[in-house]
């Protein structure tokens, strides 16, 4: 089996997103977002703080179906190459 299988199958090697590296520049506006957020709850009511909530579950629900999305059709996109590479390998021979 491949290295990379292995590694799958052996729970070395993580998909989710809290296992990835991300820069500073992630962090920063990580920190940006929970500042402007907990600024914009303390100005509003309890109600207002339910529906900011649930806006801000909404966006995170959505980008997440959005990343799916951009990530199935690179995968598939890489697989095509792939696919050409191999099937025009002996041009190169």
């Amino acid at each position: 089996m491949g290295n990379i299988l292995t590694a799958f199958l052996t729970d070395q090697l993580h998909v989710d997103s809290g296992t990835e590296r991300r820069n500073p520049e992630y962090w920063e506006l990580c920190e940006k977002g929970n500042s402007l957020h907990d600024q914009l709850a303390e100005m509003l009511n309890d109600k207002q703080k339910a529906i900011l909530e649930e806006l801000v579950e909404t966006l995170f629900d959505e980008s997440g179906c959005a990343e799916q999305v951009k990530f199935e059709r690179g995968f598939r996109l890489g697989v095509l190459i792939t696919s050409e590479i191999f099937y025009r390998q002996d041009i190169f021979l």
